[in-house]
């Protein structure tokens, strides 16, 4: 017998259309459209095991704990049809596995489909049966767990995002780094330029001292070639000079031999005298 289900809230429909109204995450019953009347179940359906979610602090309501106490006899039962039904499903799945086994062709994905849906096809495997193996659970139940999944996901989230935010922080860091270390590359550059800038000032006054030494090399070498052309202009009167020097040198001789012929006739003179004044017998 099929079992009426009046809302039955996924965790697609949780976290995208509860989020964002009021008392989504809280199972107000006013958001899902459950009714405060419990929905009847056969006695002849098997109930499955539903598990209290006291360790997570959301506290079990009566209905839940009557329904969970109710449901503990039929467990084999469904143990037993569980294990048939995955040998049916794998028995199933292996006439599958065989039918796919085949051409080339067959296994070539251009001619399993031409872009179309074969409705008819779908159809044909298709079913609206209940399968009475799978447990259920009421709309209360699943929206209470899909909330704690829910807060679960979103405390995973926040540690996902905390964690990339922390990638974030070391490529910043990292960025920060290379940008520093190119400023000082940048800084070292330039002392290094004001280096080379210093040498060439350095080399430009070196060239002007070398310059300023060469005029005033060329300045002396004037000054030495006046002195030179002064120097072969007293050589000529330095000759006559000396020439008027032996001159007077030869005369101061000639007169000098003048005087000592006056001396010796005056020696003579006085000679002769005083033997004339001997011989006259004084």
């Amino acid at each position: 017998m099929a079992t009426k289900k009046t809302g039955t809230v996924t965790g697609a429909s949780l976290e995208k259309s509860t989020k964002t109204r009021k008392g989504g995450l809280t199972g107000s019953k006013r958001v899902t459209g459950e009714s405060s009347t419990p929905i009847s179940i056969p006695s002849d359906t098997p109930q499955p095991t539903k598990t209290p979610i006291t360790s997570l602090g959301i506290p079990t309501p009566p209905s839940i704990a009557e329904k969970l106490k109710g449901t503990a006899e039929t467990v084999a039962n469904i143990v037993e049809k569980g294990s048939n039904t995955v040998a049916a499903i794998q028995g199933y799945t292996s006439r599958i596995t065989e039918s796919i086994k085949g051409t080339d062709a067959d296994r070539n994905p251009l001619g399993i489909t031409n872009g179309q849906v074969n409705t008819a096809d779908i159809l044909q495997h298709a079913s609206v049966e209940i399968d009475e193996n799978v447990p259920q659970l009421d709309s209360a139940e699943a929206t209470k767990r899909n909330i704690i999944i829910a807060r679960q996901r979103n405390y995973v989230g926040v540690a996902i995002n905390n964690t990339k935010l922390k990638q974030d922080l070391a490529t910043l860091d990292l960025e920060q780094q290379r940008l520093i270390g190119l400023l000082i590359d940048g800084k070292t550059a330039g002392v290094v330029n004001e280096k080379k800038a210093v040498g060439y000032h350095r080399a430009v006054v070196s060239r002007e001292t070398e310059l300023s030494k060469l005029e005033q090399d060329r300045e002396l070498y004037t000054q030495q070639q006046i002195r030179t052309e002064g120097t072969q202009a007293q050589t000529s009167l330095i000759q006559e000079q000396e020439q008027l020097k032996v001159a007077k040198l030869r005369e101061e001789i000639e007169k000098q031999g003048y005087e000592i012929q006056a001396i010796s006739y005056e020696k003579e003179k006085i000679k002769q005298e005083t033997e004339a004044k001997f011989l006259a017998g004084f």
